[in-house]
């Protein structure tokens, strides 16, 4: 190859940005933006969100400034974008790359975010920009898992930098070298380990991830350097963060921009918990009004094998859930609560649902089956025996959200709508849904970003 990763990736971001980005590719950042909005907005008060939040706060107020979402406060750009990355992941209520088992979005929009308010870029240049972050981080994350996932890393904060510094380079128009410099940066200091799920901590690691995709931006633009094989050299990130193979590097840079872009293999969540839990969740919702009153005696879900490994490796970890952390990654904690409340809200990941003895006796009575035909998460089965000795069975392929059974343009609106409705006006939850979908027409995106707060 006669170019580094990082150079492949500059080419690619240099020629989309002369050349602009398919139209459904813009939609579709639309899409993820409104996605990312849903799963935050509910979050401003959480716990975890509030001791970062309080942090920032603590710092000061410098000249310029960004936005913490939701909450309006004006604080260090870099501090903005922690905060932001935690409010996007504390809920488990993002978008998920099924392939690359990961959060795409995250570590990227609240850099891109706090970088285009001090920058007052226009919302077209914004989507643009986003849009060639995440394929940039997309395209990393294809070549470096699924054994970095295996290792233990989190996989949104392993390349959420990447993206970050490639989608802030991308909007500020740096030049070839100022744009690899901030790429490399930022693959050089890629961290993130998965045992923090569970713990406050997994938000932070995003939050992190996309303040440190921006500060790697800052500093390659005021002359920072980077070692242009930060990615395949001796010692880059492909040896030491995953156990990966050189010839998967050229196949997928090769592919950049070319044919279906990977932005579109993002699912959507329709409820608040981890991806593992929406088909077996789905399932039990689509099943509950033809139970009629039956008591379940044994209920089993047919899953993807890593689905059991995972839940078994959770289970022990964690045993029965203690916070609303470990809830939303314990599975047949979830098909519980959707059984016995017929719903799954936040409201099941309070203390009194996650201690409730009727949704642990149902819990008990969950069990796992690994089907080898599942590759991944997208589906699954369900059978339940009845104490009447009767029984029933479902099965979904993919669940709603994801590339198979995708969720509308109306029915991601509709769903925000439904979110926000606790916690802004409808006026406003309107406002901000405008102001969305026409970002491409909008001259920056502070008056967006002026929308995107909670309360009267």
């Amino acid at each position: 190859m006669s170019k580094s990763v990082s150079e492949c990736l500059v080419t690619f971001i240099q020629n989309g940005l002369n050349t602009g980005v398919p139209y459904k590719v813009e939609n579709e950042v639309k899409r993820l933006l409104l996605n990312q909005f849903k799963a935050s907005v509910g979050a401003s008060n959480h716990s975890a969100v509030k001791l970062m939040h309080d942090w920032a706060i603590a710092q000061g107020t410098p000249p310029k400034t960004s936005t913490v979402l939701w909450r309006g406060s004006q604080v260090n750009p870099s501090q903005a974008a922690l905060v932001n990355g935690a409010l996007f992941e504390v809920l488990d209520f993002h978008d998920t790359y099924i392939p690359c088992f990961m959060h795409a979005v995250s570590g990227v929009l609240p850099a891109i975010l706090a970088a285009a308010e001090i920058g007052g870029q226009s919302g077209q240049r914004f989507i643009t920009a986003l849009a060639l972050g995440l394929e940039a981080e997309l395209a990393v994350s294809t070549i470096l898992t699924p054994t970095g996932y295996f290792r233990g890393y989190v996989p949104a904060g392993l390349f959420g930098g990447v993206g970050a510094a490639a989608a802030c380079s991308a909007l500020a128009g740096y030049n070839d070298e100022q744009m690899r410099n901030a790429i490399g940066i930022a693959m050089c200091s890629a961290f993130g380990l998965y045992v923090s799920v569970g713990s406050d901590t997994l938000a932070y690691i995003t939050g992190a991830t996309a303040r440190s995709g921006y500060t790697a931006f800052e500093l390659a633009g005021l002359g920072m350097t980077a070692p242009v094989t930060a990615f395949e050299g001796e010692k880059g990130m492909l040896v030491t963060h995953t156990d990966e193979r050189a010839e998967k590097i050229a196949p997928v840079l090769d592919a950049l921009g070319k044919g279906e872009w990977r932005i579109f293999g993002q699912s959507y969540k329709t409820v608040p918990t981890e991806t593992i839990t929406h088909a077996p969740v789905e399932l039990v919702l689509a099943m509950l009004p033809d139970v009629q009153g039956r008591t379940p005696q044994k209920i089993v879900f047919g899953v993807s094998p890593i689905v059991v490994k995972i839940v078994k490796e959770r289970n022990e970890r964690f045993g029965l859930p203690k916070s609303d952390l470990e809830a939303r990654f314990d599975l047949r904690y979830c098909a519980a609560a959707a059984w016995q409340r017929g719903k799954f809200t936040l409201a099941e990941m309070d203390a009194a649902a996650f201690n409730d003895e009727k949704i642990l006796a149902i819990r008990d009575l969950i069990e796992l089956v690994p089907e080898d035909r599942r590759a991944t998460f997208n589906g699954a089965s369900l059978h339940v025996t009845f104490t009447d000795g009767s029984q029933a069975k479902l099965n979904i392929e993919d669940f709603l959200g994801t590339p198979g059974n995708p969720m509308s343009d109306d029915q991601l609106s509709n769903l925000f709508r439904t979110t926000a409705a606790d916690h802004m006006p409808k006026q406003r939850i309107e406002a901000l849904l405008d102001a969305i979908w026409s970002l491409e027409k909008a001259p920056d995106i502070r008056s967006m970003m002026a929308l995107a707060r909670t309360g009267d």
